[in-house]
Order: C-alpha cells, then sequence, then structure tokens
C-alpha cells in the first residue's frame, strides 16, 4: 500500500516496491529504476471516455480528425477525392495509407464531402495524449526506438513550386515541440498544398498523389519527372547563342532551391578561374575537363558543352585566355657581367745584347711619362745585378770588352 500523505508512484521504503522488512522495521532501499504512474479505475474511466468523444482510436486519428462517414457502415473515415471524379476513403491516414474496406460498394458515391481532413488543434491533441496514457491498451507506440522507426504524421505548411522543383516545409505533428522538417523534389507540377498531410519516417515522406490518390514515397532529391523525355529534342553539344536559352528543365544542373533561380556554387565558379588560367576555355573544352576531373552537375549528370556555355555564362568568368609573354630578343637580353679573365702568360722576350738592352731600355723610358712601380734609387746599376736578373728570363751572359 502506499504511505500516509505519498502518491501512488512513490518509490520510498515505506510504499510498495521500496523497500523490505526486516525484524518488524523497515529499511529503506534506493530505487533502481522508477515506477510508472499508476492510475484508478476512475481515472481510467474518464480517459476512455475523452478518446471515444474524439473518436481517437488509432494513431492518426490522435492527430487529424475523420471528415466523413462510410455510407456503408456509418463508421468516421479520412475521404480523399481529386477533380478527375476519384474517391477514396481511409481508415488511416499515413504510411501504409489502409483503404476502408467498405469502398468497393457503390454505394460511395452518394457522398459529396470535398474538404481534405484536418489536423486537431494543440490543445485538444495535448488531452488526448494524456488520457492515451492512462489506459491500459496504449495506442501511441511506447520506446524510443518504436518512436524513431515509426512513420509520424505532419502538417505542410509552406510549399514553393518553380522551374520543375518543389520545396516542402511540414510540421510535426506528434512531437511535442512541433519540429519543422523539409524536403525537395522534381516534379512537372505541385503535388501539395498548405494544410497536406504528410507521413514522415526519418529522411523519407510520404503522401497521396492529387491525381491518381495512391502512396507517393520520396526522399530529398528524388525526381518524379523524366527530364530525358522533356529534353530529347535537344541536341546536347550545339552551343546556345544566349543564357535566356535554358529551359526550365534545365535548371536542376546548377542548383536546387526556391524561384527558380539557377545557383553557381563558388567551387566550379574556382574551377573555371583556373581552368582559364591554363588556356582552358570555350564550353566544349570546359565541359571534357569539368567530365574528365571527375566534376558532374548539381543533379549528379555529366556536362554537355550546352550546359558548360550556361555555367560560363552564369558565372560570369571571362573566357580570355592570358596574354603570352614574348620571348626576349638578343638586343633585349640585359648584358652579363664580364669574368675577368685570366692573366695571359708572359711571352719570352728575345735575347738581347748588352748594347740592345741598354738601347731598348732607353727607349721605352723615354716613350712613358709614368713613374715605375718601383722607384729607380732601388735598381742596381751594376751590370752582372743586371745579368743576373735577366738570365732568369733566358740565357744571358756578359761579353768583357778585353775578350
Amino acid at each position: 500500500m502506499t504511505g500516509h500523505n505519498h502518491y501512488p508512484w512513490c518509490t520510498c521504503g515505506w510504499c510498495v516496491g521500496g523497500g523490505n522488512r526486516n525484524g518488524g522495521g523497515v529499511s529503506a532501499a534506493p530505487a533502481t529504476k522508477s515506477l510508472q504512474p499508476v492510475y484508478s479505475d476512475y481515472e481510467k474511466r474518464q480517459a476512455t471516455q475523452t478518446l471515444k468523444g474524439y473518436g481517437a482510436t488509432s494513431y492518426s486519428r490522435c492527430f487529424v480528425n475523420p471528415n466523413a462517414f462510410c455510407p456503408v457502415c456509418g463508421q468516421p473515415v479520412y475521404f480523399y477525392a481529386n477533380e478527375h471524379g476519384s474517391r477514396v476513403f481511409f481508415d488511416e491516414l499515413g504510411k501504409p495509407w489502409a483503404k476502408h474496406p467498405c469502398t468497393d460498394n457503390e454505394r460511395t458515391a452518394s457522398v459529396s464531402v470535398r474538404t481534405r481532413p484536418s489536423s486537431r488543434p494543440v490543445a485538444e491533441i495535448k488531452e488526448i495524449l494524456g488520457a492515451e496514457q492512462k489506459i491500459e491498451q496504449r495506442i501511441l507506440p511506447v520506446g524510443r526506438k518504436a518512436r524513431r522507426d515509426s512513420w509520424k504524421l505532419a502538417v505542410v505548411v509552406e510549399v514553393r513550386f518553380a522551374d520543375f522543383g518543389m520545396e516542402v516545409h511540414v510540421e510535426d505533428l506528434s512531437s511535442q515541440n512541433h519540429q519543422k522538417f523539409r524536403f525537395f523534389i522534381y516534379c512537372d507540377q505541385p503535388l501539395l498544398v498548405e494544410g497536406d498531410l504528410v507521413s514522415r519516417r526519418r529522411e523519407t515522406f510520404s503522401f497521396l498523389h492529387p491525381q491518381s490518390l495512391e502512396d507517393t514515397t520520396v526522399v530529398n532529391g528524388d525526381r518524379l519527372v523524366d527530364f530525358e523525355a522533356l529534353e530529347e529534342d535537344i541536341d546536347p553539344s550545339i552551343i546556345p547563342g544566349d543564357v535566356s536559352e535554358l529551359l526550365p528543365s534545365e535548371r536542376r544542373h546548377f542548383g536546387s532551391g526556391s524561384g527558380g533561380s539557377a545557383k553557381v556554387s563558388g567551387t566550379l565558379r574556382s574551377v573555371l578561374e583556373d581552368f582559364v588560367k591554363k588556356g582552358i576555355v570555350g564550353a566544349k573544352l570546359v565541359s571534357h575537363y569539368l567530365n574528365e576531373t571527375g566534376r558532374v552537375t548539381a543533379d549528379g549528370s555529366p556536362w554537355t558543352p550546352r550546359l558548360a556555355f550556361f555555367l560560363i555564362a552564369l558565372s560570369g568568368v571571362s573566357q580570355e585566355k592570358p596574354a603570352k609573354q614574348k620571348k626576349r630578343t638578343a638586343r633585349h637580353k640585359p648584358q652579363k657581367a664580364q669574368k675577368p679573365q685570366p692573366h695571359a702568360r708572359v711571352k719570352k722576350r728575345p735575347r738581347l745584347s748588352r748594347t740592345q738592352f741598354g738601347n731598348s731600355v732607353s727607349q721605352s723610358a723615354k716613350k712613358t711619362d709614368k713613374p715605375r712601380s718601383e722607384p729607380a734609387a732601388r735598381l742596381s746599376t751594376d751590370v752582372d745585378d743586371w745579368a743576373r736578373m735577366l738570365s732568369r728570363l733566358g740565357r744571358v751572359s756578359r761579353k768583357d770588352d778585353d775578350g
């Protein structure tokens, strides 16, 4: 039993499951796991009546109001119809979009409901979730893994469609903080409008196609339109004359987004600038080297000369080759500093006699006005000394006047 002035889910030693009795006393033991709150039979009956009043007997009905009743069995159902006359009843919204079994009966044609199911107000959802926790048979998935792997309902809050691209913003209905998510797909027409219901599981989204009323499951970036069929009459090798010739279906190659404006990433712009420095200009060369370097369009397709032309035009990168530097001619070459030449080998002087030597010395002294490197006073005037000095250059001998 619960202790005096204690709550039913109390985990102290005086309450149920909180401790052990030893020797007439109670020793409190710390609880290893918090117990779930215990509700009385009266609270359970009240919760059951609340859910019955709202018709919240399944997952989707906790968040979305049924908009019709089956004309065969009278049960509340979700009714969808399109402008082509297709009419479908669903027992559950969201993946796998379970259809009501009475829809095969021809009497369903008498139903004239045109409005689509709408989400419940936030206050009503909170009341339903609070009542759902008190009943023994839970409706919503229990456990973190089960909630993570289950399909959750979300409502579309914004749709942007342009140039075969649809960007959708949804708000989660089954979470406390109503998280918002976004996905982008390629399609030939808007498939969703604000207020439509979408089923989400992680990064996968499921909704009913407005024309076929069949389940359409997509992930971010999926293509629901055959672009190849739209562009089969275009020759990808022909270079267009102006950027205005870019088709709406070709904008997917330059980035997805709203507004239909083609976007060129800074990475490709820097690649084109590097190509120009290397002399790679023109749509044909650019498309070739973009493919050779493993670069593809935003859609994952290879580059063609036509797409390369639009890429160059949208990036604004100039296609003028850099001016080549002229080779320097001989007259423009700067003169190199001349290396000092080694001293020429001293030629041997012819052998001179004493008289010839005296005359040559006197003649050389007359021709030069510059003083000699050594003072004249240091030179010897003795004939023997001169003979010894000149003998080093050749054979010089002294001839006496007497002999």
